[in-house]
């Protein structure tokens, strides 16, 4: 394993040395790695930070004055940050001897300053163009290896003035121009590993099959090339006993991933639009679990049941949902003063998606929390990750008769999930029994003083509709009104020109962030959203099944 910051030993060399600079996986900037040997002095990747370029610059000038000798840069990729302080830093630049070398359809991109090729675009950075001398794997530099299933793998080789030979992979999928490097025992695979994670999937130039096929040019040159070490441009090194896990990872995430959407400027805005609502509700809908779990326990130490009282108990002290939250919205924070960019808080949001889903454990609070809050906070999750990844599946719409459908939403809303039936018959059964009690105590009557109502023209036509989605929606809405103090809420069906209605009227307007956050999530069960200027309706369009 290589240490940060520190001159090692390059292992399969004879006397080259390593110096890393190495980071937590971080959007706006990569790792880099500097080199030196007798005759050369190497960088893979200079990453984007300042600081970071100011210590390679400052290592650099006193490898120079040892001993003058050529300075290459080799890039992994072109994406900008990997490479933005190489085209922005006038100083870098002016290195004696510095050549630049980058696979050619990268180099074409880099030369032109191309903002989307470079995804600086996407950062809201200004790149500038930077000068190739050495564009790598042109058809007369490479050869091709075999490797079956009519995949080549096309290799350069590039020797030293130190006697070593550098050798450059063309691994395309992340981007067209993605190689990976090998020095010795070390292999720089760039964003290799990274290739299929939210927010990077669906990049200007990802290419799925590209990818596939690279998964499989990598295992071959681990199997066939002297390989010890390989150096992520995210992160720490890895073992090379290790990547054939980590290769049948990425590879199984990259098979599922035939219909993801390009990740470009409008694809972020609606990501950031999104990650600003999922906060929102998120410390909404968690607040109300771990209240109802707070509030939960408390009744059971108090009737004696101190067993069950310490389960809930534990299940709070145990979750990190706060946590996560509250991390969240710290970076949200940075966000909103300028010290964090638009695409770092999209992926910081899926990053707290992903570690909330790692503990949110529904089976556990079947009991205590109804079915239709459990399911919302599922879907917010997932649905912000569709977001992401540019998928949106429709497939579950379907003809519904509306009348019913939310009839049984009202009557589920105002009837308790439990029966003095089912309590008397649990009585010789202590789990039985514990959970009937549960169910009880935990039971919020949020409907209990409200007039809640449906009138429903007739005769109207089938719709199409998510059902169980809208009618956790609606249930949402109608708990909004409820907990804003409604004594009475009506819900009219009625007929809307060639689509069906529903009005829904309560106590007072939703805020413009909710209405955009409901516009979203009815949307995705096949209803738009209508408002009234200042009048708290909402007014919900259904297209009418096929006949």
């Amino acid at each position: 394993m290589l240490e940060d910051q520190r001159w090692q030993p390059v292992p399969g060399t004879a006397g080259a040395e390593i110096y890393p600079f190495l980071r937590k996986p971080d959007v706006c900037c990569s790792n880099a790695y500097l080199i030196r040997t007798p005759g050369d002095i190497l960088l893979i990747d200079t990453g984007a930070d300042a600081g970071q370029m100011d210590r390679i610059l400052s290592l650099v000038e006193d490898l120079l004055r040892e001993a003058p000798r050529p300075v290459t840069l080799f890039l992994t990729h072109c994406h900008a940050d990997h490479c933005y302080r190489a085209a922005r830093d006038r100083r870098f630049r002016a290195i004696p001897g510095l050549t630049v070398a980058a696979e050619e359809t990268g180099a074409r991109a880099l030369e032109s300053g191309d903002p989307v090729r470079t995804v600086a675009e996407l950062m809201g950075w200004e790149i500038e163009p930077l000068p190739v001398g050495l564009p790598l794997l042109a058809a007369r530099d490479r050869e091709a290896l075999e490797m079956g299933g009519g995949i080549a793998l096309h290799r350069q080789e590039i020797p030293l003035r130190s006697g070593e030979t550098v050798l450059v992979y063309h691994t395309p999928g992340h981007s067209p121009d993605s190689i990976c490097i090998r020095l010795g025992g070390c292999l720089f695979i760039g964003d290799l590993l990274f290739s299929t994670s939210p927010g990077v999937a669906g990049l200007a130039g990802w290419d799925q099959p590209a990818l596939l096929a690279s998964v499989g040019r990598v295992r071959w040159i681990l199997a066939h090339e002297p390989v010890s070490l390989c150096c992520p441009g995210h992160g720490r090194s890895i073992p090379a006993a290790a990547m054939p896990a980590l290769l049948d990872r990425l590879q199984e995430e990259a098979e599922g991933m035939a219909e993801v959407g390009a990740f470009d400027r409008e694809r972020l805005a609606d990501a950031l639009e999104h990650a600003v609502d999922l906060l929102q509700e998120s410390n909404r809908i968690f607040a109300a679990i771990a209240g109802r779990l707070y509030a939960l326990a408390y009744r059971l130490d108090d009737l004696g049941e101190a067993a069950e009282a310490r389960r809930y108990q534990d299940l709070l002290e145990s979750d990190q949902i706060d946590t996560f939250l509250a991390d969240f919205s710290r970076f949200a924070d940075e966000f909103e003063t300028g010290k964090k960019l638009e695409v770092q808080l999209v992926l910081k949001a899926v990053q707290v998606i992903q570690r909330i889903e790692a503990h949110f454990a529904g089976d556990r609070l079947n009991h205590v929390v109804e079915a239709s809050l459990l399911r919302r906070a599922g879907r917010l999750l997932a649905d912000f990750m569709a977001t992401i990844t540019g998928s949106r599946d429709h497939a579950c719409l379907a003809a519904a008769d509306l009348p019913p459908v939310l009839r049984d939403l009202i009557a589920e809303a105002l009837t308790p999930p439990f029966s003095d039936e089912a309590f008397i018959e649990a009585a010789d059964d202590p789990a039985a029994y514990r959970a009937e009690l549960v169910s009880r105590l935990a039971y919020l009557p949020l409907f209990e003083s409200v007039d809640l109502s449906l009138d429903a023209e007739s005769p109207l036509p089938p719709v199409l509709v998510d059902r169980e989605r809208f009618s956790d929606e609606v249930a949402g809405v109608l708990e909004d009104m409820a907990a804003a103090g409604a004594r009475e809420i009506r819900l009219t069906l009625r007929r809307e020109e060639d689509a069906v209605g529903l009005l829904i009227r309560g106590p007072a307007p939703l805020s413009a962030r909710r209405l955009r956050f409901y516009r979203r999530k009815f949307g995705l069960a096949g209803a738009s959203l209508e408002t009234f200027g200042d009048d708290p309706g909402l007014l919900l369009l259904l297209r009418p099944a096929p006949s």
